[in-house]
Order: structure tokens, then sequence, then C-alpha cells
């Protein structure tokens, strides 16, 4: 089991999730990403993901996994 979250802990989750994805907010917070996203899901938060900011990941194969020539 991980650490307890702590109410300054929650705040800064608040924070964090209007502007990062969840595996950036592991690593400011120093938690999994698999802990960001239960207490987000806990606290009913939307979290961003790559897209929302505009950024496709690393090795992303486009729509429905094809990549297709350009």
């Amino acid at each position: 089991m991980g650490r307890r979250w702590t109410d300054k802990d929650v705040l800064k989750l608040r924070l964090l999730a209007q502007r990062h994805p969840a595996p950036r907010i592991a690593e400011l917070m120093d938690r999994t990403v698999g802990g960001v996203v239960f207490k987000a899901h806990q606290l009913k938060l939307s979290l961003r993901t790559d897209r929302d900011l505009g950024r496709t990941p690393a090795g992303d194969p486009g729509p429905a996994g094809f990549d297709w020539p350009r």
C-alpha cells in the first residue's frame, strides 16, 4: 500500500488536474499513475489527457491504430 493522501496532497492534485495529464501529475507528486487516477476518480476529478492538451503521445500510431503515409 502507498502513502496516505493528505489534505495538502488532495489540494495539489486538484490544481494539477486542471493543467496536466495523469503521468505528469504522478511524476510531480512522486506517486504512481494508478494512485493518481484512483484518487482522482474518488474525488470525481476529470484528468487531462495529452490529446486534451493538443499533444500526441510519442509512438501514437494515429486514429484507430493506423499509421497512414502522409
